[in-house]
């Protein structure tokens, strides 16, 4: 009989909990409405969210992980313990297995292990969110030939070399989907006037974004408010007006898998051409990713299909340190 296994994500952007029983239990902003005068959690995620311009102190909306750094102990804590308080009943006979910021430090190690010293779990493991962005996207990070990880999470990509469960050389850029997103928003109040709803970026990443030269011009009809007289506006954009954006960033990747292969011993160099790369993110659904490295490289590529949820779906495939 199989062990069951519970696996614990704490993202910059998403904090996630899947269970190999129950499948997907806790996917949620990793977000806070804090109280400084209490110093507690007052809600959170999407709740929090809402809160966000309209509460008064001692009441602040915090994100406790951004920039993929644990920004606040306090705060870190007292949010892991609500949100895995909720979940105490899965995770008895359960292997854990845990990743997020930082997560191979001790003290944020302790502050987890703390808020769980009175389940009965079966094991608790930590696990780096590369490994399991890569073992997400059906990588052997056992292999001797080794394989290049490209993961583009809110805050951060990073880049990394995986042989024999271990990182051989590892990059990390500020260039991922948040910045993604303010270059977007830049760009259509300088160029529109206007300013827009988050849902709107989603869509013109996902409706326009692209990396490759495309046969035909995409275009989006969009609505905002104009940044001088208030009123609600609709214009009509396209994938020429953001290429650039996509490219630059798409290219700045390639630079950072360069420099990293180039720090790796030659026969690792040599060797990752049997594995290639594979790519795990949200962005790793823009049109023409893969061709885009591919061509490049010279290598076999991969897109996670999952993308966004390659790390969670990891720590449930992960195989546990014997």
């Amino acid at each position: 009989m199989s062990i069951k296994r519970i696996g614990i994500v704490f993202g910059g952007e998403y904090t996630r909990i899947i269970s190999s029983e129950n499948g997907t239990i806790y996917d949620d902003l990793s977000l806070v409405c804090w109280n400084d005068l209490t110093t507690e959690v007052v809600v959170m995620g999407k709740d929090a969210k809402k809160m966000i311009d309209r509460v008064d102190k001692p009441l602040r909306v915090v994100a406790p992980l951004e920039n993929d750094e644990v920004q606040n102990l306090e705060i870190f804590k007292d949010m892991v313990k609500v949100i895995l308080d909720n979940f105490k009943d899965h995770m008895e006979g359960a292997e854990l297995i845990i990743s997020g910021p930082t997560i191979e430090n001790e003290q944020v190690q302790k502050i987890i292990l703390d808020v769980i010293k009175n389940f009965k779990y079966e094991s608790v493991e930590f696990v780096p969110r590369i490994f399991l962005a890569a073992v997400g996207a059906n990588t052997d990070i056992d292999d001797e030939y080794g394989t290049v990880i490209l993961d583009i999470d809110y805050y951060k990509a990073t880049v990394a070399v995986i042989a024999e469960r271990e990182v051989l050389a590892y990059r990390q850029t500020t260039f991922a989907e948040k910045h993604l997103d303010d270059l977007l928003i830049q760009i259509l109040k300088e160029n529109f006037g206007l300013v827009v709803e988050q849902e709107i970026i989603e869509k013109i990443k996902w409706s326009l974004g692209s990396v490759i030269k495309l046969r035909d011009d995409l275009e989006l009809i969009i609505n905002g408010r104009d940044m001088i007289t208030n009123e609600r506006r609709t214009v009509t954009v396209s994938d020429s007006e953001f290429k650039k954006i996509f490219t630059q960033i798409f290219t700045s990747y390639k630079a950072l898998v360069t420099s990293v292969l180039e720090s790796c011993p030659m026969f690792i160099r040599t060797s990752v051409i049997k594995n290639g790369i594979k790519i795990t993110g949200e962005l790793a659904g823009i049109i023409g990713v893969k061709d885009f490295f591919a061509d490049f490289f010279d290598v076999p590529v991969k897109t996670a299909k999952n993308r966004g949820y390659a790390i969670i779906d990891g720590a449930l495939k992960y195989k546990k340190i014997q």
